[in-house]
């Protein structure tokens, strides 16, 4: 039992520390815009471990957006009232962003990817 509650207390020590990393870190912000069967940008690059604030916006009608391995998955309402998603970018590499609302004949084609990005440091 001790063996549990330790291993729990270690992992969300390591949980915060990477939560606290990421909050001394500026907000990385992309507009996005759903529309005529697109997301624009089509692709979104971000570095792992930073912190993101996506802003999603239609142009036209109810579109969802929603990158399925990272558990995000949001309705998009018409009329461009935007939809804020938040979270820490992933490790690197490249998640699919789908159209998660039945949204037309073009449904199927509107997709988009997260590019994340090992972050550069820097040698001395």
């Amino acid at each position: 039992m001790m063996r549990k509650q330790a291993g729990a207390i270690a992992m969300a020590v390591v949980l915060m520390s990477r939560l606290m990393a990421a909050a001394d870190r500026p907000v990385h912000e992309i507009q996005v815009l759903a529309a005529n069967f697109a997301f624009d940008p089509p692709i979104i690059q971000v570095t792992a471990g930073e912190p993101v604030r996506l802003v999603i916006r239609s142009k036209d009608t109810i579109h969802g957006f929603a990158i399925r391995k990272l558990k995000i998955d949001v309705r998009v309402p018409k009329g461009g009232e935007a939809v804020v998603v938040e979270f820490v970018a992933p490790p690197p590499g490249r998640f699919e962003i789908t159209c998660s609302e039945f949204c037309g004949s073009g449904h199927g084609q509107m997709k988009a990817a997260l590019i994340s990005i090992a972050p550069v440091t820097t040698s001395r």
